[in-house]
């Protein structure tokens, strides 16, 4: 089975049956667990995924004003301290899959991208992630963040907000560590 078919939460045949222009074909720039030994190496990763109740998911998105596919929320909890939030978000033309590290003080750590369209790779370089590292939950402007690469300006905002829920969900939503 290839790894699109069993990580991703939208697998990359079925952004391509939707009948998105060929440039939006998913690229794997790398598979999930080697963007987990690069945020957090050598550790041990114990799953913990869970769902937010639908009172939660909503508040979620009006409070924080970040969209959200799914209440569904994939993570791992780090042995080493910290959390791995596996997410998605809309790009120009494709769905963009990416790995955002947040410690216990609720700082982002790293991001790495796993799956973008061909061709809108390139831009998320370790420079352009590197102005998320630090971020904390709050309400901040992703646009005021990040900065915006023309003719990729939706997948630059959408990264961030994505980010910003992540840390929204780490801080106020994450099920008891106990």
């Amino acid at each position: 089975m290839s790894f699109h078919s069993r990580l991703l939460f939208i697998p990359a045949t079925a952004i391509v049956a939707a009948g998105l222009p060929a440039s939006a074909v998913a690229f794997e720039i790398q598979t999930l667990q080697a963007a987990q030994q690069k945020l957090a190496p050598g550790a041990t990763l114990t799953p913990a995924d869970f769902k937010l109740s639908s009172d939660d998911h909503a508040l979620l998105k009006q409070q924080y004003k970040v969209p959200s596919m799914r209440p569904a929320v994939k993570a791992w909890r780090v042995s080493t301290g910290g959390w791995l939030f596996l997410d998605q978000v809309y790009g120009r033309e494709d769905i963009v899959t990416y790995l955002v590290s947040i410690g216990d003080d609720n700082k982002v750590r790293g991001l790495e991208v796993l799956v973008c369209a061909e061709g809108y790779c390139d831009l998320f370089t370790r420079e352009w992630r590197a102005q998320l590292v630090g971020q904390t939950h709050g309400k901040w402007r992703p646009e005021d963040v990040v900065p915006i690469v023309s003719g990729a300006t939706l997948s630059c905002v959408h990264i961030a907000e994505g980010v910003k829920k992540l840390l929204a969900i780490h801080a106020r939503f994450l099920p008891d560590a106990g």
